[in-house]
This record gives C-alpha cells, structure tokens and sequence, in this order.
C-alpha cells in the first residue's frame, strides 16, 4: 500500500458498538480512512456531487484509485449514488467519519 493511502495516526475506528446503544449500523462494514478518503470526502463535502473523473481530476488522484475508494466508501455508508451515471455525494456518515478522523490530525 502506497505510503499516501495508509491509515492516517488514529483514524482507526474502535470495535462496533454494543447492541442497543443505538449507534451506527451493524450490518455495515467499519472503514479506517486513508489518506484518499480524507481527500475524495473532504472533496465531495466542498462540492456537493461529482462523477469520480471529476473528483480524481480535481484532487490529483488516479481515477482507477478513486473508483475503487468510492466503491468501498459507498459500501460503509460514507458516500452514495446520486444517479445510476455514478454520480457521487458524501453522506452524514461521510462527514461524521472525516470530523472525527481530521480531530485526530488536526491540532
């Protein structure tokens, strides 16, 4: 793994949460953000929705990373289609996961 897509320091997320506490979805896979995902989701929250060319091109990724890091947000719930062209937006979620992994980067 590239050293720009390793998990960032404390970006790991702890064990599911208890039954009951009524947080989160159990059925949904848990994601320890790379530095690709910060980008692509800090991206997507500035501009609303965007077609993965377009969100390669304006990060300067490659769209086959993108593709393939849109695909696993989308299955942890942190980005969704908007259309079946594959346009995509970031989620509650989303911005939930890159608030609580940017405090760990941030001070």
């Amino acid at each position: 793994m590239p050293a720009s897509d390793a998990p960032t320091a404390g970006s790991e997320r702890g064990p599911p949460p208890e039954e009951g506490d009524g947080d989160g979805d159990p059925d949904r896979p848990r994601v320890s953000l790379t530095r690709t995902d910060e980008r692509v989701l800090a991206y997507l929250d500035d501009v609303g929705t965007d077609y993965p060319a377009f969100v390669a091109s304006n990060t300067g990724l490659y769209v086959d990373h993108v593709e393939s890091r849109l695909e696993a947000l989308a299955a942890a719930g942190l980005v969704e289609r908007v259309t079946d062209e594959e346009v995509f937006r970031v989620t509650d979620a989303g911005r939930d996961a890159l608030r609580e992994d940017c405090a760990a980067w941030s001070d």
